[in-house]
């Protein structure tokens, strides 16, 4: 049994919620009863190993109905109501946390088809006494207030109302179009992401497409007169949309950033969280600016972030392993080593998932390369190897830093060639990832056969280092350039 399609999603329960689905079990109303208990009361029996013992149909048969010849009808009974109730748990579950508004709403629909106008009207006027109170920047409240308003319409519609069925539909409006703007104005930030780090792409885009064809400017311009509850809301995601999207240098990126730092604490964490994230995908994007200090920036942000408790993803309660090492790297590239350490005795207990170690330990490694212990660096790298292609990029670009470092060069030579050969063929990093990484590699190369040929640098080096904003590890390439600069021989 244990490849059935219940046991697997009981075994994603908490002990809590085991006692609560026990309860359940014993209901008609959710399909239950004295069998379907008595079958619950024995398979409980393996918990809370129930994805590691061997669940025996038979046995559980034999115990429910002793002396009766097995009939696997009967299993295949039972365990399709076992699946039932256990989808319409988690529907509940789902229901009373996270949606408890659209649960509400449901509620409030049944009542106006029931005909129970009053008690409609005070679950109804309720519910926007509700939304009045969330945050103006919780851009998903916008489309339950939105669903809100088709039952205020019907209701007007039942009543014979036409007035208050034209103010329902024009606030049924605003609510949608606010709603509808902020996710594709947000969809502009993904599809870059997407493109640039996933290597998703389309061939045609239909949010760019629509966006191309409103003049977001002027609209905007007409809603600021109308003084509109949630502008500031459409706003923010608009200076994001704009620091994606400028071409007049990195002006669009302080206005949000500035925002951001002023009003994130007013914003839900989640929502914050998100806007983050972002922020730190354009640092990322431009740490090797020679006009702009992005290392720092990204260190400023993850202190922000910090203040805002928003390190830790507001829902899950976890740190995604991504997060914690660009936070932890951005301490440790402005050299604030204390930081870092303090960074990881807080946050590491949060990360989850199988490479939680890997994470902490690449954390570490970068940590003792920045202090220039290289040694110790190169042998916390090497304890694990990177799960995700994205990381395995990281991972041997650092691995070859520390094989330069520490002139080990029959290795270096042998890695810079597997590591060539690992991102021209692997398809699971974007074009654009693939473009830095290749790049990279190709400087770090000229400056092995630099420091054995000195006179081969005809300025074309310092060149490709300076002029590409876009350059991993760009700072370091610069340092072991002038290193190697220094020791060549003075003429007299």
């Amino acid at each position: 049994m244990n490849n059935f399609a219940f046991i697997k999603i009981i075994r994603t329960f908490s002990k809590q919620e085991i006692k609560e689905f026990g309860k359940m079990t014993k209901s008609p109303y959710f399909g239950g009863g004295k069998y379907v208990y008595n079958f619950w009361r024995e398979l409980k029996k393996y918990s809370p190993e129930l994805g590691e013992k061997q669940i025996e149909k038979r046995k559980i048969f034999s115990a429910v109905y002793p002396g009766r010849e097995y009939d696997d009808t009967i299993i295949r009974k039972v365990s399709s109501v076992f699946l039932k109730m256990t989808e319409k748990f988690l529907a509940m579950k789902k229901l009373d946390s996270g949606y408890k508004l659209n649960f509400d709403i449901f509620l409030a629909a049944e009542l106006r088809e029931r005909g129970l106008n009053r008690m409609f009207e005070n679950k109804a006027k309720a519910l926007e006494k509700i939304f009045d109170e969330i945050s103006v920047y919780d851009f998903q409240s916008l489309n339950e207030r939105h669903l809100l308003q088709v039952q205020w319409m019907n209701y007007a519609t039942d009543t014979g109302n036409s007035h208050k069925n034209f103010e329902a539909r024009m606030r049924y409006y605003e609510y949608g179009i606010f709603y509808f703007l902020c996710i594709i104005i947000q969809e502009t930030a993904r599809i870059w992401v997407e493109t640039n780090i996933y290597n998703n792409s389309s061939k045609f885009n239909i949010v760019n497409e629509l966006l191309n064809c409103i003049d977001l400017e002027k609209f905007t311009a007409i809603l600021n007169k109308k003084d509109y509850r949630y502008n500031p809301t459409l706003k923010v995601n608009i200076f994001m949309m704009n620091m994606y999207r400028s071409t007049r240098g990195y002006e669009d990126y302080f206005i949000y950033r500035d925002f951001l730092f002023l009003n994130g604490s007013q914003m839900p964490r989640r929502v914050a969280y998100f806007f983050f994230i972002f922020l730190i995908n354009y640092c990322l994007k431009f740490e090797g600016s020679t006009e702009y200090n992005f290392v720092k920036e990204l260190s400023v942000i993850f202190d922000k972030a910090d203040e805002f408790d928003i390190i830790r993803h507001p829902v899950t309660n976890i740190i995604v392993p991504a997060n914690f090492l660009v936070a932890a790297e951005a301490h440790t590239n402005a050299g604030e080593f204390d930081k870092v350490e303090k960074f990881i005795t807080k946050y590491s207990v949060w990360i989850k998932g199988e490479n939680s170690d890997y994470t902490i330990n690449y954390t570490y490694a970068n940590l003792w390369f920045a202090k220039k212990e290289f040694e110790k660096a190169l042998e916390i790298i090497n304890r694990h190897e990177p799960f995700l292609a994205y990381d395995k990029v990281n991972f041997r670009i650092t691995k070859l830093m520390l094989l330069f470092e520490l002139n080990r060069w029959e290795e270096f030579s042998v890695f810079i060639d597997s590591t060539r050969q690992f991102i021209r063929t692997t398809e699971l990093i974007s074009s654009y990832l693939r473009q830095r990484a290749q790049e990279f590699l190709n400087i770090v190369n000229k400056l092995f056969d630099m420091r054995e040929n000195i006179s081969i640098d005809d300025g074309s080096i310092h060149q490709l280092i300076t002029e590409n904003e876009e350059l991993i590890s760009k700072n370091w390439l610069k340092s072991k350039y002038f290193e190697i600069v220094k020791q060549k021989p003075v003429k007299s």
